[in-house]
C-alpha cells in the first residue's frame, strides 16, 4: 500500500474493517441498486476498482451508440453564467474537443439555453453545431458525436427565442425546424420533451414526437423529468406506432436520489428507457472543492464532507481518482449516463477520467450506508 493510501487507512477502517492488504476476502456485499446486477461480488479491500467496462452502450430500444458518459451544455451562450467575461467560445471548443478525444461522443443542449446569445451566434445550439462540424476530423477512434436537444413546452417561449405562440403539434415541429437549424444538421439525433407542462396533453406530445420521426428530422426521441407513471404512459403512446422512447433525462445524482426513490428508475428500466443523469455533481457540490473550501465552507458544505472525504478514499484506492470522478462513476454504475457541464478543457478531461474503470458492489455499497448513516 502506498504512502498516500496507507494515510488515508486511518480514516476508512469503519468501512473497510481495518484489513491490511494481505487480509482475506471481504464478505459479500448486495448492492440496492435498480438498475445494476444484483449477483455479489468478492473485492480485496486494496484492489479498487473492477474491470473496465463497455464505453458505449445502445440509448434504451434505439439505435442511437452513445459514451456511458456525456456533457451537458446548459452554461453554452448563457451570459448570466459568465459566457464572455470568464469563458468564450474557444474555451468550449476545447470543452468539446477534450470531451470527443477521451470518448465522449453525447452532448445535451436546448433550444432555450444560452437563449441571451442568440443573435450573436453563440446560443448553445450553435455552439455545439459549429463545434460538432469543426471537430469532424479530430484523430478519433469510435462513434461519431450524438447532439440531442429539447422542446421547450411552455407556449410563450417564443419571446426568448422567437417564433409563434406554442400550442399544439404544429408549434413542434417548428421549433424543431428551427433547432436543426441553429444546429446546422438535416437530422437530429436525439429530440426529447423538456418537461410535461399543463398546456401539452401527453397525446399531442407524442404526435409530434412521431410526426418528427415519420418525417426523418430524428433519429430517436425522449422526455426529460418525467416521473414513473408519466413514462410509462409516453412509452405506451409511442409504441401504438412501433417508436420507443429512448431515454428519460431527470435530475439524479448521490445527493439527490428522488429519481431511484419515487420509482423513475425501476420503471424506465423495465420499459427499456435509458435514464440520461442531469445535474450530476450537484452544481458543484460533489467535487474535491467541496474538501478545499476551508473555514468558508458553507453550511451545506460541511454536512456532506464526511461523504466525500470516503469518495476520496475509495477514489485513492481507484487509482488515484477524484470526488468528481467517483461521484460520476457511481452514476455510471447505477446504470445511468451522467451528463455533467464543462466549461474549459480541464474540467472536461476531469470528466473524462469516470470512464475506463467502475466502482465495485461494495465500495457502491459503502456511499449508500454512508448516505443513511448522514441521512442526506
Amino acid at each position: 500500500m502506498s504512502l498516500k493510501l496507507s494515510m488515508l487507512h486511518t480514516n476508512a477502517t469503519e468501512y473497510l474493517s481495518g484489513l491490511p492488504c494481505s487480509a482475506p476476502l471481504l464478505a459479500p456485499i448486495h448492492c440496492r441498486c435498480p438498475f445494476r446486477s444484483h449477483r455479489p461480488r468478492h473485492v480485496c479491500a486494496s484492489s479498487g476498482a473492477t474491470e473496465s467496462p463497455a464505453t458505449t452502450l445502445k440509448l434504451g430500444n434505439s439505435e442511437l451508440e452513445v459514451s456511458r458518459l456525456g456533457i451537458g451544455t446548459i452554461r453554452w451562450g448563457d451570459t448570466t453564467k459568465g459566457f464572455g467575461p470568464t469563458f468564450d467560445e474557444e474555451d468550449l471548443y476545447a470543452s468539446f474537443e477534450a470531451a470527443r478525444v477521451g470518448g465522449v461522443n453525447l452532448f445535451d443542449t436546448a433550444e432555450v439555453y444560452g437563449y441571451q446569445s442568440l443573435k450573436d451566434g453563440s446560443q448553445s445550439e450553435q455552439l455545439v453545431g459549429r463545434f460538432a462540424k469543426r471537430g469532424s476530423n479530430l484523430p478519433i477512434d469510435g462513434p461519431p458525436p450524438v447532439l440531442a436537444s429539447k422542446y421547450f413546452t411552455i407556449p410563450w417561449t417564443n419571446v426568448l427565442i422567437g417564433g409563434g405562440f406554442r400550442l399544439g403539434r404544429p408549434a413542434m415541429l417548428a421549433a424543431l425546424r428551427a433547432s436543426l437549424d441553429r444546429l446546422g444538421v438535416e437530422q437530429l439525433d436525439l429530440w426529447q420533451i423538456h418537461f410535461p407542462f399543463p398546456t401539452y396533453p401527453q397525446n399531442i406530445l407524442a404526435a409530434g414526437l412521431q410526426e418528427a420521426m415519420d418525417l426523418g428530422l430524428v433519429k430517436a426521441v425522449g422526455v426529460c423529468n418525467y416521473n414513473a407513471a408519466q413514462t410509462e404512459k409516453m412509452h405506451s403512446l409511442l409504441a401504438k406506432h412501433n417508436i420507443p422512447l429512448a431515454s428519460n433525462q431527470v435530475k439524479y445524482s448521490i445527493l439527490d436520489r428522488g429519481a431511484e426513490r419515487h420509482g423513475t428508475l425501476e420503471r424506465c428500466r423495465d420499459l427499456g428507457v435509458a435514464v440520461i443523469a442531469h445535474s450530476p455533481l450537484q452544481q458543484g457540490l460533489l467535487t474535491d472543492r467541496t474538501l478545499q473550501a476551508g473555514e468558508a465552507a458553507s453550511q451545506q458544505q460541511q454536512q456532506v464532507r464526511p461523504l466525500l472525504n470516503m469518495m476520496q478514499f475509495i477514489g485513492a484506492l481507484s487509482g488515484g481518482r477524484t470526488v468528481t470522478q467517483v461521484a460520476l462513476n457511481w452514476l455510471i454504475a447505477k446504470g445511468t449516463i451522467p451528463i455533467p457541464g464543462a466549461k474549459t478543457a480541464a474540467q472536461a478531461k476531469e470528466h473524462v477520467g469516470a470512464l475506463g474503470w467502475s466502482l465495485d458492489d461494495n465500495e457502491v455499497a459503502m456511499i449508500e450506508e454512508k448516505l443513511e448513516a448522514l441521512k442526506l
